[in-house]
């Protein structure tokens, strides 16, 4: 029997990263990015994107998610979507693999979390972003990384 408060579920696994982030183009407003590599044709990405894109509609205070797909079409999303991306995802196509190199991403579906610009986690694999514990973690990493008394948020 589990006490009011307490919890079984472990938190989701990831990677602790650091170091400066790749500067994306066009990026939403926001002190924190959930940069997502997905694609219409991967099985696990297909997955998760109900949860995504829930996470993504109504995120935690201060994040927003970018996802870069694979596909070679726009056409082949909005397809899978059942039209065009909704305005959360932020969603470009990843010509050339460019960002997936620049953010070292080898296999799909991959996220990193960046906060104030600095790299900060790696998911790998399936997530179900919309689980309580996931957004917990989420808001957990955001709260470790606060900016500064006094210093100017992103």
């Amino acid at each position: 029997m589990l006490l009011p408060g307490c919890q079984n579920e472990s938190p989701p696994a990831y990677v602790r990263l650091g170091g400066q982030a790749p500067a994306i183009a066009d990026a939403p407003p926001s002190r924190a990015l959930l940069v997502v590599f997905w694609a219409s044709w991967c099985p696990p990405c297909r997955e998760e994107t109900p949860s995504l894109v829930k996470l993504a509609e109504q995120p935690p205070e201060g994040l927003r998610a970018v996802v870069f797909s694979h596909d070679a079409h726009l056409q082949d999303v909005e397809a899978f979507l059942g039209g065009p991306p909704g305005a959360g995802l932020h969603l470009r196509l990843d010509e050339g693999r460019a960002a997936a190199r620049a953010f070292g991403v080898e296999a799909l579906p991959a996220s990193i979390l960046v906060v104030d610009g600095r790299l900060t986690a790696r998911f790998s694999g399936v997530r179900d972003w919309n689980s309580r514990a996931m957004r917990r973690l989420l808001e957990r990493l955001l709260q470790e990384h606060r900016p500064a008394e006094g210093a100017p948020a992103r």
